[in-house]
């Protein structure tokens, strides 16, 4: 399955090491206050990914309000082969949440 919310390139060299790049469409918007302290408008950003391989998960990050709009993440995973399922998932602090998956290539 793939979305407009996330996309990814996953390619796997011949050592079994896969380099995943993916760009999650999100706001990733910080709290936002006035002079007074009044609140303007509410945080709204991604609070966990999470990466699973073949179905078991092999990553998980704790994101905070530092993370840009529409992040573009990259990491390596090891012991992949071509044809593996890489899932990729995000949840964020207003209970909104996506998911994709991709064949390594």
């Amino acid at each position: 399955m793939t979305t407009q919310g996330i996309r990814a390139r996953v390619r796997v060299d011949a050592r079994g090491t896969a380099t995943v790049r993916t760009l999650i469409a999100h706001p990733m918007q910080p709290e936002e206050r006035d002079a007074g302290g009044v609140l303007l408008e509410a945080q709204h950003i991604i609070e966990e990914v999470s990466v699973t391989l073949n179905g078991e998960t092999v990553l998980t990050l704790a994101c905070g309000q530092g993370m840009s709009a529409n992040p573009l993440l990259t990491f390596a995973l090891h012991g992949v082969s071509r044809g593996d399922e890489v899932g990729i998932a995000w949840r964020d602090n207003r209970g909104q949440s996506d998911s994709a998956d991709f064949t390594v290539a």
